[in-house]
């Protein structure tokens, strides 16, 4: 992927803005997405920058349309795509519709299967019915809705397009305010929704009705990081299956995309514990004392002069964690650490009670 990064670099693109972190990886994900562009930043970059860069990853060129409502919007995105490919490392060709000649003026260019097709829903439709596009292989349909419509009836030709598509197509659809679309949402198939929040500092990254803690990631980032520092050779064999399958530009996406799906279990030991009944413990700290299960697990070793694979899964919450432990252990733990001092104040060890 150096290709693409220094082609990038050429075009003038140094890091991505905030609107294009969130969307990016539902993109690459193959989901279909509504995506809220109000006070966004580079959302025409957002949606041709992954078109531009499936050539590297050894993927069939994408049979891509977009559609919008004017001849402005068309010339905006053409100019968009000209901009990233002045150095012309990407070989995605595009060719833009909806010019103020005749439809036939197109179809020289169309006839070359251009991997891009951009025009105005009217133009498209002009050119379905005339039999010079056949909308069975698009991939991708990309619809820009502008701000004010200057096309009528916009969203009926939108949908007289996607009644041409297969059912396998990607839909995305980008608008200034999700709130205005409400009938267009109806094509898409279990859309990712991604509301507009405050981009530029990513407190939170609203997603429909959910919302992601940012407070919470960072610390769950802190954990992963201290604990990678703490058994680094651990990770040999995974990063090298990680370099070998993961393609560098998509390297931050898939590490966010793990992040995501984890859900708080990153802090969970994985290692080979000694079969046997194991006991739950109950200990009064937790991540607010800035306590990580790396801590812990050496706070048991050391007090009981044990094995980690005495140990079994241990849980911190942010005032208390859960350890468990080898039912032969469980009682001496509680007989020596319930009371004890550890990091200036007293905890207390128990055995955690049952879920009633």
């Amino acid at each position: 992927m150096n290709t693409v990064v220094s082609a990038l670099k050429k075009s003038g693109f140094k890091n991505p803005t905030s609107f294009q972190k969130q969307v990016l990886p539902v993109i690459f994900s193959g989901r279909d997405l509504l995506a809220e562009t109000y006070q966004a930043k580079g959302t025409v970059i957002t949606f041709l920058l992954p078109l531009l860069i499936r050539q590297f990853q050894k993927k069939d060129y994408p049979s891509v349309l977009i559609l919008t409502d004017s001849l402005s919007s068309v010339s905006r995105i053409e100019n968009n795509y000209l901009l990233i490919n002045k150095s012309n490392n990407f070989k995605t060709s595009l060719f833009a519709l909806g010019s103020d000649k005749s439809p036939g003026y197109d179809v020289p260019e169309i006839s070359k299967l251009p991997s891009i097709i951009v025009g105005t829903t009217s133009r498209i439709i002009d050119h379905i019915r005339r039999n010079n596009l056949i909308l069975q292989n698009i991939d991708t349909l990309i619809i820009d809705v502008p701000e004010e419509n200057s096309q009528t009836d916009f969203e009926q030709n939108v949908f007289f397009i996607v009644s041409k598509l297969n059912k396998k197509t990607q839909i995305q659809i980008f608008v200034n305010k999700i709130g205005k679309i409400e009938k267009l949402k109806g094509i898409l198939n279990r859309p990712k929704i991604l509301l507009y929040t405050d981009r530029e500092k990513l407190c939170t990254i609203t997603q429909g009705v959910s919302a992601v803690d940012k407070e919470k990631l960072e610390l769950q980032i802190k954990t992963i990081i201290e604990e990678i520092k703490a058994n680094p050779d651990n990770l040999a064999e995974y990063r090298k299956i990680f370099k070998k399958n993961v393609p560098i530009f998509l390297r931050s996406y898939f590490a966010a995309q793990l992040l995501k799906d984890s859900d708080g279990s990153f802090g969970k030991q994985k290692r080979r514990i000694t079969p046997g009944n194991m006991k739950t413990l109950f200990i009064s700290i937790g991540r607010r004392r800035k306590v990580h299960p790396r801590d812990l697990m050496k706070l048991f070793q050391k007090t009981l002069d044990i094995k980690s694979t005495e140990i079994g899964p241990i849980k911190v919450l942010d005032n208390y964690s859960f350890i468990d432990l080898n039912e032969k252990l469980s009682a001496k733990a509680v007989d020596q650490m319930n009371g004890m001092e550890y990091r200036g104040r007293k905890i207390s060890v128990d055995f955690a009670k049952k879920k009633t």
